[in-house]
């Protein structure tokens, strides 16, 4: 057994040790019901070990749906920005430590109370192993497709190929601020005397004790 097959089948046999044997209902960690988006990263390197020798990248969701029996359905998709996709899903199940674990033929899955992921399965002849960590609004995750001696005549038989999934919820749209009424003093107006834009001199008749009307210059408000 080589060393990265080594190191897959001991993190293997510690997801299968943690998990409990009887499960009770759990919240969980991330969002259910509403799509983590964003994007995907996608670097290739030799098997053996070397330089990074392809790099692409594409539109990435992750999505947790609920089931009827108070399980979730865990989605990973992409789309290629050159072509291609990628599915996977797998279902999860309530522990009694609170982390969601499925045990599905391809291998188990494990989301912490945390939001941290852990997956090691099996899929054409290479380990998918999946980490990172998902939960309020945000997430990142990796998985690593690794060959294995059963992977056979591939076209990327040769190439451990890793996926960066970077994601999140979306974010609501800030609130526009309200519109001034129509008749408010604009900014400029306010610059002015009292709210003035301007001020005019204008000549008016007062009323005086005595002396009868009297003509005086008054300064006026101009608004506008």
């Amino acid at each position: 057994m080589t060393g990265r097959y080594r190191i897959a089948a001991i993190l293997l046999a510690g997801l299968l040790t943690c998990a409990p044997a009887a499960a009770e209902t759990a919240s969980f960690p991330a969002a259910i019901g509403e799509a983590y988006a964003g994007r995907l990263t996608i670097d290739a390197f030799p098997a053996d070990g070397g330089m990074r020798i392809y790099r692409a990248w594409g539109d990435a969701e992750v999505l947790f749906s609920a089931l009827d029996d108070g399980q979730v359905r865990f989605s990973t998709t992409a789309t290629l920005d050159d072509g291609g996709s990628l599915d996977l899903s797998t279902v999860l199940a309530p522990a009694a430590d609170g982390a969601w674990r499925g045990l599905s033929a391809a291998g188990p899955t494990e989301i912490s109370a945390s939001g941290r992921v852990l997956s090691i399965t099996y899929l054409d002849g290479f380990h998918m192993v999946l980490t990172g960590e998902i939960a309020g609004e945000d997430g990142r995750l990796t998985l690593r497709r690794i060959p294995t001696e059963d992977t056979g005549t591939a076209p990327d038989a040769d190439m451990m190929t890793v996926f960066l999934f970077d994601v999140s919820l979306p974010r609501p749209e800030p609130e526009p601020e309200p519109e001034p009424p129509l008749d408010a003093p604009s900014a400029s107006t306010a610059e002015g005397r009292d709210g003035c834009k301007r001020v005019e001199w204008r000549l008016v008749n007062r009323w005086t004790w005595g002396n009868g009307l009297r003509l005086d210059r008054e300064p006026h408000c101009v608004p506008n």
